[in-house]
């Protein structure tokens, strides 16, 4: 028989928020994960951001919901894989040891049958009428069909028997998943079923090693961070700024010139730019010389001698002086190479963007000075940038304010020592 995990007498709380608990199993559960990561974490940071995390998760339940992907899971399957993920991360040892006092040392001597999924019903069910599609989206009678169809039946130590469908398979893929299940409906499903079995050991072996309302609690917990994710998605938080969000594009929107204004004469090191560049050129007309010329510069050639004697444009005898290159106007393919060198440095030889009748040729570019600048307070640049960094702020600063009324706003009880 396997062995019994005791129940804990009273699992102890870290806290209570407006008289709801917060356990102390879900504080150390978090911390342990994330200071695999984050070494120097404590757990009072922890503890904190637990606390802040629920009282804004009510908040985010009224903002739209994260934007997922075509291609993401649902929200419950986001929570249920990070729950297990964090037991199996932080109890790996004790879990394997659980599964080790199993019957056959496996989670294979759970199950208690494995039903026939005949062809005719999943072709059935997940019948694409010959078209080719590109997502999978059963109808409600056909996920009533799936929920008919047994996959696996197991039992969990000391609990009832239990049955996962195939509606319950098809609930936990995300669109590739449920493409592959359409297509391997049968080999898709079993694996499937066994993954899912494994995360619910997890739960039942956390469930006797913490109590049920110690993992209800892990369980919420995880849920609120994928909240406050969303809340933050809302505002542009932690987001790549040109990505854009409901929130920051309105206050992009409204920023005025006196803002950006203010803002680029306080932040001008986030508006520079590369002025002008002084450089030398090589022109070749085929590889072969052009491969030569770089032989002869990485053998310590000076660049002006080698313009001079290898070089076939009009300006070799001035050793391919190409002179200062301003990043103002149009600029040809070979400025655009300047601007992209490193100072004192000969480029690799690079084939010049000639059309179909043109003779081929390469260039081989040397940059000798550059000057740095910033882009003028006018430019389309300036307003871009300065508009999303001020936005950001500003949702920055509301997130904050958020959170500040929060917490003024509950009665957070600290229940253990720090």
């Amino acid at each position: 028989a396997a062995a019994a995990v005791a129940a804990p007498a009273a699992a102890p709380l870290a806290a209570r928020i407006d008289g709801a608990p917060l356990y102390a199993a879900t504080v150390d559960t978090l911390w342990l994960q994330r200071r695999a990561s984050e070494p120097s974490l404590t757990r009072r940071a922890v503890l904190d951001d637990l606390i802040d995390a629920r009282l804004l998760s009510a908040r985010a339940g009224a903002a739209a919901p994260r934007a997922q992907a075509t291609v993401a899971y649902t929200p419950d399957v986001v929570v249920e894989e990070r729950l297990a993920a964090a037991l199996n991360e932080v109890h790996g040892k004790e879990i394997a040891a659980a599964i080790k006092a199993l019957p056959r040392a496996s989670l294979e001597s759970l199950v208690i049958a494995q039903a026939p999924m005949p062809k005719p019903r999943l072709d059935a069910i997940f019948s694409r009428s010959g078209a080719m599609l590109l997502e999978i989206a059963l109808s409600e009678e056909q996920q009533a069909q799936a929920a008919k169809l047994e996959v696996l039946r197991y039992q969990l130590p000391g609990a009832k028997p239990a049955s996962i469908t195939l509606l319950d398979v098809y609930r936990r893929q995300n669109v590739q998943g449920r493409l592959a299940l359409s297509q391997q409906a049968a080999g898709v499903a079993t694996r499937q079923a066994r993954h899912i079995l494994g995360n619910a050991f997890v739960m039942h072996w956390a469930s006797q090693r913490f109590g049920a309302g110690a993992l209800a609690d892990l369980r919420k917990a995880i849920a609120d961070s994928e909240k406050l994710a969303a809340l933050q998605q809302q505002y542009g938080v932690g987001m790549d700024t040109d990505a854009g969000s409901p929130v920051l594009n309105r206050l992009a929107q409204e920023t005025s010139a006196e803002e950006i204004e203010k803002y680029y004469q306080q932040h001008q090191d986030q508006f520079t730019r590369m002025e002008r560049v002084r450089a030398r050129h090589i022109r070749l007309s085929d590889e072969a010389e052009a491969q030569r010329a770089v032989k002869a510069l990485q053998g310590g050639a000076s660049f002006a001698a080698t313009a001079r004697s290898m070089s076939r444009a009009a300006d070799a005898a001035r050793g391919g002086d190409l002179g200062w290159i301003s990043a103002d106007g149009s600029k040809d393919w070979l400025a655009s190479l300047a601007f992209s060198q490193e100072p004192g440095k000969a480029s690799a030889a690079i084939r010049a963007p000639v059309g179909p009748n043109e003779p081929g040729y390469w260039e081989i570019v040397l940059v000798e000075e550059r000057e740095q600048g910033v882009h003028p307070p006018g430019s389309e640049t300036v307003r871009y940038q300065a508009c999303r960094m001020i936005a950001l702020q500003k949702a920055t600063q509301q997130l904050g304010e958020m959170k500040e009324q929060a917490r003024r706003s509950a009665r957070i009880d600290i229940l253990e020592a720090q």
